[in-house]
């Protein structure tokens, strides 16, 4: 069904801004609805509670608000322009899809929170992110040689003979097809029958979620510019480099004995700097002394079913150059067994006309062990550490020390995603930065440009100097190379791997593939058929 995007909103629904602060408006009866309660529940009274969206809306409900206000902003922005002009008076289209993607949004945490997330975190996407690091490489040095066609192809054609993937053409454009796809697996996969059955419904969000994906997010997310100004927003502007100080006159009349006044005050801030720097280590003391008893006590992390990473949908080329070490079992086969179902029962809401259908059979995977290695081959591969003798001798003592203390970073490193990265004020925050980012302003907004060739020469200079301070003195010549001219050549090829836009679209892909295939493990070679047919 095709859906247009591009038609412009009706005069009657512009509103000039639609923020979490400004998405009131006045009915009437002076009595005030937000722009959730007036699209998505117009039968409700206005002091009646909004049925719960997620199992956790009971412990953290600033999650289900922002989540009701994106699902407003996205149906208002790409179905009541047109809706509005076949009919002003039906609400119930609206109504009907907020309660399918209710259902979906339920059947995605049921699974988010069966699935093995630490193991998509700390295995499966730092191995692809060294695959793709060791690729953009070996491509780089065919290019304008003999294994490159003659020297005449490009740099995205060789990377795309290294990592072929269907949903990806040579040119980095996503496939939208492949994309339409795997939504479809997903609303199989999530919806009740009766919720499945209605196409046009089905459709709507579905093209919704491909648009969103394949024309707003992928063709910026992938820009090399973009991912450095996000580093920098992550990491805050650089330092600017000290100015010397200037040199003060000397004094000859000036006493060389120092006054009892200086004498108190330097006696006064070595005493600070002492005490200062014993709470320090008592607190660093007591904060590991409490995290190795939290990860002493909490048991090993076992989920109901695992991911597997996605196989090579073709067979990979045999480059000449050699590639870094990768984890066993980083690219395995999927073989189909019986597991548990994922989700068993659904709370259902007052707008839920039924539960999700059961998840079918699955593959599992074992948990991955060590699960530090791999971040740490990551961390070789973009600092180049094997090229240098004292790069690889400590990359060999890292891989020793946490080989020895595998089984207590397996606890930790699960018990610290869980307890602080994936909390519900963090996912909150990731919702509210997502609806302030595709709806700025209450509409989907328009595309800045894109920053200047100068623009995005400085965004990359000011990465390399803030990465460049983030690394301790003495582990400088260790990291990044002894001389000052060594240290900028590794910072800089660093940031090779991600200076191409078709590449970046590869890695979004198979990251892509990744997350569905941590959610959804059916989809994998292997597993049983979904059951989707074509629409």
């Amino acid at each position: 069904m095709a859906t247009s995007f591009s038609q412009p909103l009706p005069s009657a629904e512009r509103a000039p801004s639609i923020n979490s602060s400004s998405s009131k408006t006045i009915a009437p009866g002076h009595s005030t609805l937000s722009l959730t309660d007036r699209l998505l529940f117009p039968h409700l009274a206005p002091s009646s509670p909004r049925p719960p969206l997620l199992q956790s809306s009971s412990t953290y409900p600033p999650l289900d608000a922002e989540l009701y206000e994106l699902i407003a902003l996205a149906l208002r922005a790409y179905v009541n322009p047109w809706w509005t002009k076949i009919t002003r008076y039906d609400k119930e289209l609206l109504v009907d899809l907020t309660r399918i993607l209710s259902s979906v949004l339920r059947a995605l945490e049921a699974r988010a929170l069966a699935a093995d997330l630490s193991a998509l975190i700390y295995h499966d996407v730092p191995t692809v992110l060294t695959q793709h690091c060791a690729d953009y490489r070996v491509a780089a040095r065919k290019l304008g040689t003999s294994y490159a066609a003659a020297g005449s192809a490009s740099l995205p054609m060789l990377f795309h003979g290294q990592q072929q993937h269907v949903g990806v053409s040579v040119d980095g454009k996503i496939d939208e097809v492949y994309v339409r796809a795997a939504v479809d697996v997903v609303l199989k996969a999530c919806l009740s029958p009766e919720d499945w059955d209605p196409e046009a419904e089905r459709y709507l969000i579905r093209e919704i979620i491909v648009k969103t994906v394949c024309v707003d997010i992928v063709p910026r997310v992938t820009q090399p510019w973009f991912l450095h100004s996000t580093v920098l927003a992550y990491l805050g502007p650089a330092d600017e480099p000290p100015r010397p100080p200037d040199t003060p006159r000397s004094n000859t009349n000036s006493s060389l004995v120092p006054s009892l006044h200086t004498i108190i005050v330097s006696f006064l801030s070595a005493v600070q700097a002492i005490s200062s720097t014993a709470l320090y280590m008592i607190h660093i003391y007591k904060r590991t002394l409490h995290t190795i008893k939290s990860v002493h006590n909490s048991p090993p992390y076992v989920p109901l079913q695992s991911t597997t990473i996605p196989t090579p949908l073709v067979p990979r080329e045999t480059s000449a150059a050699p590639s870094p070490p990768i984890p066993e079992n980083s690219y395995m086969t999927s073989v189909p067994s019986p597991s548990q179902s994922v989700v068993t029962s659904l709370s259902s809401g007052p707008n839920n006309r039924g539960t999700p259908p059961p998840t079918p059979p699955s593959p599992i995977r074992a948990p991955p062990h060590n699960l530090a290695r791999p971040s740490l081959l990551l961390i070789a591969e973009l600092l180049s550490l094997s090229t240098r003798f004292s790069g690889a001798a400590l990359v060999f003592l890292s891989d020793a020390l946490i080989s020895a203390f595998a089984s207590f970073f397996d606890r930790l490193l699960p018990l610290f995603l869980y307890t602080t990265v994936l909390t519900p004020a963090q996912i909150t925050a990731l919702v509210s930065a997502a609806k302030n980012s595709l709806f700025p302003n209450g509409y989907p907004a328009q595309s800045p440009p894109d920053p200047t060739p100068e623009e995005q020469t400085v965004l990359r200079s000011d990465v390399l100097r803030r990465l460049a301070q983030l690394i301790p003195g003495a582990l400088a010549p260790l990291l990044l190379g002894p001389a000052p001219s060594a240290r900028e050549r590794t910072l800089s090829a660093l940031l090779d791997p991600f200076d191409e836009q078709a590449c970046n679209a590869h890695l979004f892909m198979l990251i892509f593939d990744l997350a569905l295939l941590a959610l959804f493990p059916e989809m994998a070679v292997g597993a049983t058929d979904s059951g989707v047919g074509n629409p």
